[in-house]
């Protein structure tokens, strides 16, 4: 009895010995037709054919190399989640740029809701629970469902940046009691109201016209700060050539010239500090305006992150 378990023990030994080189035969012969592929510019093939590698084995290479095919095929979502999962189980410095850059190109929606309705972003279903998901730059629609009650609203995210969006579904009818049929039938619910389409952006021309004015007038403060600078210096020499001791403390001959030269330094003076106090307002007026400004957001915006 016990020389019978020995010989099979034996047997099935030698059986998976014989099995196992075929399947990594099987393997290499995969991994050589992803590469043939690839050099024959049949990327969605090659991308199938490491897809079924990561299928049977969940080896980090097939990840890695669905994520770079899928980037250069354009699918930026697709390429971003193989690259995720080859980061995690590589954490190759290549892999990780490649991923920053595929995660530059796309956006991040957020959806505020109900935690119990159902999610859907151009009709893709999220994973329950999941309210943040990456999507492609340009236009969405996000729409939300529970129990026959909808609600949508449209979703503008740009390349690189963060966009939430707020859903609430309409009120619930009451149901009427059954034992009241004298009541007239209820009319149909009506559709959900489409949001308003989010703000136009303001035009930007008022910033270019505030700064230019600011800056404008910052010059136009400083030469009349430097003339009037300049006037006064020479009020001081022609009035101490006239009088070394006392200037023109006492009326003299050739004081009125610095008296026309104090004057202009006032006025010189004056006029460069209102100009700085106009090219100041000007700024700050130019900043309010670009804080104020809609940016074309859907419903609520983040700043760029």
């Amino acid at each position: 009895m016990r020389l019978l378990g020995v010989c099979l023990a034996v047997l099935l030994a030698s059986a998976v010995a014989r099995a196992e080189p075929p399947r990594r035969d099987m393997r290499e012969q995969t991994i050589q037709a992803a590469n043939r592929a690839v050099a024959e510019r049949r990327l969605a093939d090659a991308r199938e054919l490491w897809r079924a590698l990561w299928e049977a084995a969940q080896a980090p290479e097939a990840a890695c190399n669905i994520g770079q095919l899928s980037s250069r095929m354009g699918e930026l979502v697709t390429a971003r989640e193989y690259l995720a999962i080859c980061v995690r189980l590589d954490a190759n410095e290549a892999h990780r740029i490649e991923l920053a850059r595929v995660e530059a190109r796309l956006g991040r929606l957020i959806v505020r809701a109900d935690p119990d309705v159902t999610v859907r972003v151009d009709g893709r279903e999220l994973e329950p629970g999941a309210r943040e998901t990456w999507v492609r730059a340009g236009d969405h629609l996000v729409e939300i469902e529970r129990a026959g009650r909808r609600a949508s609203a449209p979703a503008l995210v740009p390349a690189g940046e963060r966009r939430q969006v707020t859903l609430e579904l309409p009120p619930e009818r009451p149901e009427l009691p059954p034992e009241r049929p004298e009541l007239p039938p209820e009319r149909p619910a009506r559709p959900a109201r489409r949001p308003s389409p989010p703000p136009a952006p303001g035009p930007t021309w008022p910033m270019y016209v505030g700064l230019a004015g600011a800056a404008t007038a910052a010059v136009v403060g400083g030469t009349a700060l430097a003339i009037a600078e300049d006037r006064r210096v020479t009020a001081v020499r022609r009035a101490n050539q006239i009088s070394p001791m006392n200037g023109c403390a006492a009326p003299r001959p050739g004081c009125d010239e610095v008296t026309a030269l104090a004057e202009e330094h006032f006025t010189l003076r004056t006029v460069a500090i209102g100009a700085f106090i106009g090219a100041a307002l000007l700024g700050a007026g130019t900043g309010v305006y670009w804080y104020l400004q809609p940016d074309g957001a859907s419903v609520a915006v983040a700043r760029r992150w």
